[in-house]
């Protein structure tokens, strides 16, 4: 254990990286800001508005009702202009609610991005029956009265301001630890939009990847898990095992979020090269295994996909692809099915340090050739 003196010492440091302040404003100074494109939304976090009717009635009730509602955490960009950190959810309720008048702007209603149903901004938020104002159902901004839309505007909340001194590691930590909290976001979508705030060039290119059809196909990844970036998650997963400069221990998700955060930081360049070998792996794989049978154990491919399994076949392709067919893929899948210790390292409890190097070992004796 280091000395206290130490400790207050690496406290007082970090504290003085961290520059807030923190008033209270009202809706109507957030939608205000929203429309003088005072409030930068990326289109990729945008696209995490995942509240559905219920919860947006919800709010909106809330506000009516005078209800307390949890502080908007706001960082300050280069040009003063304001990142939402936390908040997502209630703030996109709000310009949804509005859209009509705010959308009336071309610029901004083209800046929005497109999304399905309960969850795009330029779709007129209809409400449905409230847990308490059951009266609320079929209400919309243009049909409900004056002195409530005033409510609504008027109603207060707490903001905390991230200014621009802190910087973007500092930016990057808070958003990674309340977007977590709130449980809502798949990992991957938390690492995609978190790590934006660095730079966009990483996560842009594995969305890219993540899209390649080499990779679908070999992969292919349930609907449902594609729109949570799973395949991101994957693809991330491959290169951290391939070249994170740490080893892994026993966490996965943080072992993950730490190669994210040093790929976005300019410290791992995703190049030409590397999404090339990248793109062969998966179409090599593919053409021996279509319909993603490569990583799951049914002998039909239509099991669960397998993780673990796609540790050894994805890292062993990966090294060697350079010297690969597509005979002696298949010869290797073959022979690593039989290996005595595959159910060992892919079964329960697999997340372990020695599973894992034990899993990207078998991916190299089973795909590597002189």
């Amino acid at each position: 254990m280091k000395p206290t003196r130490v400790l207050l010492k690496s406290v007082q440091a970090n504290r003085e990286k961290v520059f807030t302040d923190s008033y209270t404003t009202t809706w109507r100074e957030i939608i205000n800001l929203y429309k003088d494109q005072d409030i930068v939304i990326d289109p990729e976090y945008q696209r995490l508005f995942r509240w559905d009717l219920e919860r947006q009635t919800q709010f909106i009730e809330s506000l009516l009702l005078n209800i307390p509602t949890p502080a908007i955490f706001f960082a300050e960009d280069e040009s003063d202009k304001l990142e939402i950190i936390d908040g997502l959810q209630r703030i996109s309720t709000l310009i949804r609610f509005f859209s009509e008048d705010i959308f009336k702007d071309p610029d901004l209603r083209n800046s929005a991005p497109d999304a399905e149903g309960d969850n795009d901004l330029k779709n007129p938020l209809c409400l449905s029956a409230g847990p308490i104002l059951e009266e609320l159902e079929g209400y919309t901004s243009e049909k409900m009265p004056s002195p409530l839309l005033r409510s609504i505007k008027n109603a207060r909340v707490p903001v905390i301001l991230l200014q621009k001194e802190s910087g973007p590691k500092t930016k990057y930590q808070v958003f990674q630890r309340l977007n977590r909290a709130g449980a809502i976001l798949a990992d991957q979508e938390i690492r995609n939009a978190t790590a934006r705030l660095l730079d966009s060039d990483f996560p842009d290119k594995l969305r890219t990847l993540a899209k390649n059809k080499s990779v679908i196909d070999a992969l292919k990844v349930r609907d449902v898990k594609q729109k949570e970036m799973y395949v991101e998650e994957l693809l991330l997963r491959l290169l951290a095992l391939c070249h994170s400069p740490h080893p892994f221990q026993k966490d996965l998700a943080l072992y993950l979020d730490d190669f994210m955060e040093y790929a976005a930081s300019g410290n791992f360049q995703l190049d030409n090269e590397r999404m090339d070998t990248i793109t062969r792996t998966f179409s090599l794989i593919s053409q021996v295994y279509p319909e993603g049978a490569a990583f799951r154990f049914a002998e039909t491919g239509k099991g669960q996909f397998s993780s673990n399994l796609f540790d050894i076949v994805a890292t062993g392709v990966y090294r060697n692809v350079n010297k690969l067919t597509s005979a002696k893929v298949k010869s290797g899948y073959k022979k690593l099915m039989k290996d005595p210790t595959l159910s060992e390292v892919t079964g329960g409890g697999s997340n372990t340090k020695r599973k894992m190097e034990a899993r990207v070992s078998l991916g190299q004796k089973y795909f590597s050739y002189p």
